[in-house]
């Protein structure tokens, strides 16, 4: 068992200068103790400039040599946030956040899936998924805004789910070889408690190709996010967040749907001895569009950037990136890869 504690600061376009402070925390599972894939916990109290207060934490679990996976997160927030409205026209106008954007959002989501193995690297399982926003502070654009009046400023949401995954990767959370294939659907409705009737599908496409020596990695990742039904404003689905494009601001671009793809190539330095070093660096470049469905996909959001990767524990990074887009450019400090 390996725990480390770690603070730092940082800088993202949306709690600007902030204070991270976290552990990660992970094992081995199981008879096999050789096996590279450790469970992780992940937990980050992060405090900004802003007065947001942003806790995150993250559970990989595997059991039965890897053939039983939880993931489970859960995460709070309290912090200022930005509603442009829906649509890529919404998001080109103002390019950064101001008054007219600007509303104090509380949300809160639990999140776990319970995968099981029926065949080599073939998973199949089920999903719960609770959310809940309450906005405040409530800027006029929000206010005439059609979305946002028809689901109103408070909003909890339940969800069951189920998800299929093709996974060959050698780790999870840093992958040097091999291929992850997610498809996933989630129902939310008042027969479960939530307030809105909805649907949000997904698929998920990586590949991890080594290129000659350990250390250097081309990924790349396809992803779409498909939303049917009542899909209230806070959950639509978003571009721009730690995990995509990096370096627009959270919130600017939502929409029903949205599809993404990066290619980043990935680096680890070598020591004078010739072995791997803790240090790297990853540089990306991609782009995304959204929409009320896939036949309406509307304009396209170029990404790029240059991030810097230190290895807190084997295989297990922490990560700072640059990210730049149209009219946008932002940092960003998490522990694990975007993907």
């Amino acid at each position: 068992m390996r725990l480390t504690p770690i603070l730092a600061p940082g800088y993202n376009p949306d709690l600007h200068f902030l204070v991270a402070g976290g552990v990660l925390l992970s094992w081995k599972t199981g008879a096999n103790k050789l096996a590279v894939e450790r469970s992780t916990l992940a937990s980050t109290l992060v405090v900004s400039t802003t007065g947001a207060i942003s806790i995150s934490n993250g559970f990989s679990g595997f059991w039965r040599e890897g053939a039983l996976r939880t993931v489970v997160g859960l995460t709070y927030r309290n912090k200022s946030d930005n509603y442009w409205g829906v649509g890529y026209q919404a998001g080109l106008r103002p390019f950064t956040s101001d008054s007219t954007t600007e509303y104090h959002r509380k949300w809160l989501q639990f999140n776990p899936l319970v995968l099981g193995r029926i065949a080599p690297n073939l998973f199949v399982g089920g999903s719960f998924d609770f959310n809940k926003t309450v906005a405040s502070d409530i800027n006029p654009r929000m206010s005439a805004d059609q979305t946002f009046r028809r689901f109103g400023r408070r909003n909890a949401n339940v969800g069951l789910g189920f998800a299929l995954q093709f996974d060959s990767r050698d780790v999870t959370v840093n992958a040097w070889r091999g291929s992850y294939l997610g498809l996933s659907g989630t129902f939310y409705g008042s027969y479960l408690g939530g307030d809105n009737g909805y649907q949000i599908f997904q698929a998920d496409y990586r590949r991890y190709h080594p290129l000659g020596r350990p250390g250097r990695i081309l990924a790349w990742q396809l992803k779409a996010r498909i939303g049917t039904g009542d899909v209230p404003w806070a959950e639509l689905p978003l571009l721009g967040t730690v995990y995509d494009l990096r370096g627009y601001l959270d919130g600017r671009f939502r929409d029903r749907s949205t599809l993404f793809g990066l290619v980043e190539y990935r680096h680890t330095f070598l020591r004078s001895s010739g072995r791997l070093s803790r240090h790297g660096f990853v540089t990306w470049i991609g782009g995304g569009t959204l929409g009320r469905d896939p036949a309406h996909f509307r304009g396209f959001l170029p990404n790029a950037g240059l991030g810097y990767r230190f290895e807190l524990q084997p295989r297990s990074n922490i990560r700072m990136d640059f990210g730049v887009g149209r009219h946008a450019h932002g940092v960003y400090f998490n522990f694990t890869e975007a993907f």
